[in-house]
Parts: C-alpha cells; sequence; structure tokens
C-alpha cells in the first residue's frame, strides 16, 4: 500500500495529489462540494445534500443509494440520466445484485461496503465488459452519508464512463487524513468480466 501526506506534501501538493487520484473535472467537482458539505462534521447527513447545488454538472452523473453493511446490500434510491441512458433502463429503487453480477458486482459491491464501514470517500478507476464485449472505463467517486448522523447509512456516487480501456487492475484509493491511500491491492483479485 502506498500512501501520501499533508504533512510530507504541503497543501498545494495534496489538492494536486488529489486531483490526479480523481482524474476527471466532474469528481472532483464532487468532492469539493462533499467537503464543504460535511463541514467539520465526519459526514454529511443526507439532509445536507441540496440538488440545486448540485446543479446540472454533476446530476445527470450522481448516484444516491442505501447502503446496509450488514446484510451487504445496495439499493438505488436517486439514479442520474447519464445511468438511466448507459443501462437503457432506470435502475431507481432496485437492489445492486439485479443490475450486476459476477466480479463486477463483487467489486462495486465491495466499494460500497469500504465507503461505509471506513466513513471516507473512495475513487476508483475500473474497466469492464459491456454490450457486444465492449471494454469501458468507470471512473467513480464514492462518498458516505449518514441519515441519522450517527452511522454511514447511505453512499452518494458521481460516476463517468469512458470508451478507451481503463487499468488492468482495479485502481481503488480511500481518503485519509492527510492524503490518499492506495487500497487496489484488496480488489487485485477481481478480473474484467461483463456485468
Amino acid at each position: 500500500m502506498q500512501a501520501w501526506y499533508a504533512s510530507d506534501l504541503g497543501l498545494e501538493a495534496l489538492q494536486l495529489e488529489t486531483e490526479e487520484v480523481l482524474g476527471d473535472a466532474t469528481l472532483i467537482a464532487m468532492y469539493a462540494y462533499w467537503t464543504r458539505i460535511k463541514g467539520g462534521n465526519e459526514i454529511p447527513l443526507r439532509r445536507d445534500l441540496d440538488p440545486t447545488e448540485i446543479g446540472p454538472k454533476l446530476l445527470p452523473y450522481s448516484l444516491l443509494t442505501d447502503v446496509d453493511t450488514q446484510l451487504r446490500t445496495v439499493r438505488h434510491r436517486v439514479v442520474g440520466t447519464n445511468f438511466t441512458d448507459f443501462f437503457g433502463s432506470d435502475i431507481t429503487g432496485k437492489e445492486l445484485s439485479s443490475v450486476l453480477s459476477g466480479n463486477y458486482l463483487e467489486f462495486i459491491l465491495g466499494l460500497y461496503m469500504l465507503v461505509c464501514e471506513r466513513r471516507l470517500p473512495v475513487a476508483a478507476h475500473s474497466k469492464f465488459q459491456w454490450d457486444q464485449g465492449r471494454l469501458l472505463k468507470a471512473s467513480r467517486l464514492m462518498v458516505p452519508l449518514s441519515k441519522d448522523g450517527s452511522r454511514a447509512d447511505m453512499c452518494y456516487t458521481c460516476q463517468v464512463f469512458e470508451t478507451s480501456e481503463g487499468p488492468d487492475a482495479p485502481q481503488v484509493f480511500i481518503a485519509a487524513a492527510d492524503g490518499w491511500e492506495d487500497v487496489s491491492g484488496r480488489f487485485s483479485h477481481l478480473s474484467v468480466d461483463p456485468i
């Protein structure tokens, strides 16, 4: 595992590292929004999330999910139009396990569990097979939310798809107090397979 720390890098370098880890302007804007609404709290409350503030730049790429870490289930509450267009149907209200399968389901479910169990943002870049064997790259930032302030039981995700191939093995980073920690090894056993 590799970790970078603000004390070593300085604040400006930490911001550059965040931009490098996230790698996309949409994800960078979402991270800035989440950081602002959490204020001095460990994680923001669900009610702090304001769709009018999120705006048209982020909403199409957004997912809001209920996460139960004990049952290991994820249910889609709000689904942006980019996902509806991509999947060809609205997945609002559907369980993650009814939308994805195989290694990709295991990978995405593992990311949700990591976000809510550690109560920290997670950035991930991966590739997967889509219709007719086409490989796509997905980059996502997943951040924890709380309904009641005591536990992370929701996740706000911003995800972008690219037609370029992604990394061979998933790249996964979790926010640490002073930087981003590379936790890709936890997911290296997963290969690319159809969703």
